[in-house]
């Protein structure tokens, strides 16, 4: 090339070089824009710590009795260990529910097939199980809480509990225990070849939830702040999740209700339900509860270590932390569904099926408010989005006829 040449194209060159240099700058500009689109807060939220959090402008005993700024998307999942369904309720956008209908869950699914036969074709027992399916979680990153369900209980079985924590800036994720759920203990298959135990059930939901938020293809990549992990439980479920966070140093904080293992029913002679947790927990218990004395609840606590929480429900039976006496309440409930369809409910199982569930119990949906307020204030403040203690306090004034006990042990 001569130098006449080179002259003529230098200034192309030049000019290349200036459009590539705007090209990448304009690229990033709008990646910059667009992630920034990606993590505004939802209105009624901020930022805290990485993570979305609802704003609570005064924090006391009755914050989060009504629900979070966060609609709740919902979903199921399934563990790669033994194929058991998960599944997740999650913080979801107001114009992404708009219109769409909220799913439910039916009881029946979790029969037996030789007891489905027993249903009448068409007939079913559907209850709202909170969320709405198909949608995208909301911007941002969520902590993580995994729900242990009861002995012959099911995944969907506290969803006036699950689906609301996802309101209030929580990713939820229930797995279906083969071991002990409702199809097994009805003397059904549950399709696992091999049954896992629910705290190993519950260590697959952790370890699947942080895979889904690795994974570029999943709906919750990039959602989930995997440092921050409550663990929630029902009764049998109670003691998984104390057990549970005996073993796992990922768990940031354990809720045992109507359950717990060390000075309760689910203490065993060696194994996690042998070790007290170093993490900070909480019991509730009702005092009426003929499963689980209120009495084994708290010496449970009494071994616990600090910092330690107590709450204990006036007049409230077992089943007042699910869903399960609202389902078929408007016909006598479930034990009376069951001998209008012939459906044969052994009586080890009847406790399980109907205590807390009637007169003089206190109903249930009594104690949802107080039930709510206190797991969501818990975890709150375990993961430091609420320095003060404000929104698990003064519960006995608040609540006059449904608390009767609150008991509380700071920091070491």
């Amino acid at each position: 090339m001569d130098v006449r040449s080179a002259r003529e194209v230098a200034p192309i060159i030049g000019l290349v070089i200036v459009l590539a240099v705007a090209m990448v700058v304009l690229t990033g500009s709008t990646s910059a824009l667009a992630a920034a689109k990606h993590s505004e807060p939802v209105p009624g939220t901020e930022v805290a710590r990485g993570d979305v959090v609802p704003i609570v402008t005064h924090l006391g005993p009755t914050s989060f009795t009504r629900r979070g700024p966060l609609h709740v998307g919902e979903t199921t999942l399934t563990l790669p260990t033994d194929g058991a369904p998960v599944e997740v309720w999650y913080p979801a956008t107001k114009s992404s529910v708009a219109g769409k209908p909220e799913a439910t869950y039916d009881i029946a699914d979790w029969l037996p097939p030789a007891l489905k036969k027993l249903i009448p074709a068409g007939y079913t027992l559907n209850y709202p199980s909170g969320g709405v399916r198909g949608v995208p979680v909301a911007p941002g990153r969520y902590p993580l809480v995994v729900f242990s369900h009861g002995y012959a209980g099911f995944r969907d079985q506290s969803t006036f509990l699950t689906a609301w924590l996802a309101s209030w800036g929580f990713i939820v994720a229930a797995p279906d225990h083969f071991s002990r759920d409702l199809t097994e203990v009805l003397g059904g298959p549950t399709g696992a070849t091999a049954k896992t135990t629910d705290v190993e059930d519950l260590e697959a939901t952790i370890s699947l939830m942080k895979a889904q938020d690795s994974s570029a293809s999943s709906p919750f990549h990039g959602h989930l702040d995997t440092l921050l992990i409550g663990a929630v439980g029902h009764s049998a479920g109670g003691a998984a999740v104390e057990a549970l966070a005996a073993i796992d140093s990922r768990v940031t904080t354990f809720i045992g209700l109507a359950g717990a293992t060390v000075g309760s029913f689910g203490q065993t002679k060696s194994g996690p339900g042998s070790i007290v947790p170093h993490q900070p927990g909480m019991l509730m218990s009702g005092t009426s509860d003929h499963v689980v004395s209120d009495v084994s609840m708290i010496a449970a606590y009494g071994r616990m270590q600090n910092p330690k929480r107590l709450i204990l429900l006036r007049g409230a039976g077992h089943l007042v932390f699910a869903d399960l006496c609202e389902i078929g309440s408007s016909q006598g409930g479930l034990l009376s569904v069951a001998a209008v369809l012939h459906v044969p409910v052994p009586a080890s199982l009847v406790p399980l099926a109907s205590d807390g569930c009637s007169p003089p119990d206190l109903a249930p949906p009594l104690a949802w408010p107080v039930i709510r307020q206190a797991v969501t204030a818990q975890l709150r403040h375990a993961f430091g989005f609420d320095a003060s203690t404000a929104g698990l306090a003064g519960l006995g004034t608040a609540y006059p006829r449904v608390v009767a006990a609150s008991r509380v042990s700071p920091g070491r």
